[in-house]
């Protein structure tokens, strides 16, 4: 998720002026918002068709409905259960972190600090009260990504941070517990350092692949086009085990690793016809 966040800083920018900046804003809702809509929506009306159909209880529905308007991984119990936002958290993050960035940015050499003293705070007032909606708390801990990524664009990243990093991301692999979903930081600088320096790495492997195996980048172009659609409709397969259920139609038990195997080629093939439909082209793409 750190390197997530990086990329989509590196591709982001400064707004010029007032209107430049609610341009921006409309453009990152336009782009993120009905990807997240559209997943939650699909939830409910799946837990509608469960209590229709399956005649299981109705504070399914409920609790998917209070979750769609509270959107946070964290929400409270309650007393149709835990509402719970998923997997597709980071879509809403993405969007607040991007919209602060834009102006923060604007800061110059101040926004790194700003950004990680904006971080610490959520990750502080979390501790206190860990629960924020709309995803704020973990929109303010995504931010410092966010920011290095705009910041490794605009700035030259010497050597010996390099290095530094690569060596924090090998010391973090064993001693860090980063865990973005539930604001864990085993060790905050390390974890950061380690963050970048794995951002690093694969940017190499990327750069590997597309010189040395070009095969491979067909495909995985058509899958980064397919990532929003893939991840929607990932968390879509975990709540309703859509793939459990058809598995449930064969003769025949699969080991455990061909279950999951299924259930992801399950996912990918259905955001590739998602890609293609008229009715949902326009939300992923």
């Amino acid at each position: 998720m750190p390197m997530f966040f990086i990329v989509a800083g590196y591709f982001s920018k400064s707004y010029t002026n007032k209107e430049d900046a609610i341009k921006n804003i409309k453009k990152f809702a336009r782009r993120l918002l009905p990807a997240f809509v559209f997943t939650q929506v699909f939830l409910i009306l799946w837990a509608i068709l469960m209590a229709f159909t399956k005649d299981e209880s109705w504070n399914q529905v409920i609790r998917q409905t209070l979750s769609l308007f509270w959107a946070d991984p964290h929400g409270p119990m309650t007393p149709w259960g835990k509402l719970t936002l998923g997997v597709i958290w980071f879509i809403f993050a993405l969007f607040v972190s991007k919209t602060l960035l834009l102006f923060i940015s604007r800061l110059k050499h101040w926004a790194l600090p700003v950004s990680f003293l904006l971080a610490i705070i959520a990750i502080v007032v979390h501790k206190i009260f860990p629960y924020s909606i709309w995803c704020l708390s973990l929109a303010f801990t995504a931010l410092p990504f966010v920011t290095l990524g705009w910041w490794i664009k605009t700035h030259p990243v010497p050597l010996w941070l390099t290095i530094v990093c690569i060596i924090c991301w090998v010391i973090a692999i064993f001693y860090s517990e980063l865990g973005m979903y539930d604001i864990e930081w085993g060790c905050y600088p390390l974890d950061v350092l380690g963050a970048c320096g794995g951002t690093y790495c694969l940017y190499l492997i990327s750069r590997f692949i597309k010189d040395y195996a070009k095969p491979l980048v067909g495909l995985l172009a058509v899958l980064g086009i397919w990532s929003l659609a893939i991840m929607c409709f990932h968390n879509i397969e975990i709540d309703c085990h859509l793939g459990n259920h058809l598995l449930a139609l064969f003769p025949f038990d699969f080991p455990i690793w061909g279950k999951f195997v299924f259930r992801y080629l399950l996912t990918i093939a259905i955001a590739g016809i998602a890609i293609k439909l008229p009715i949902t082209k326009k939300i992923f793409s």
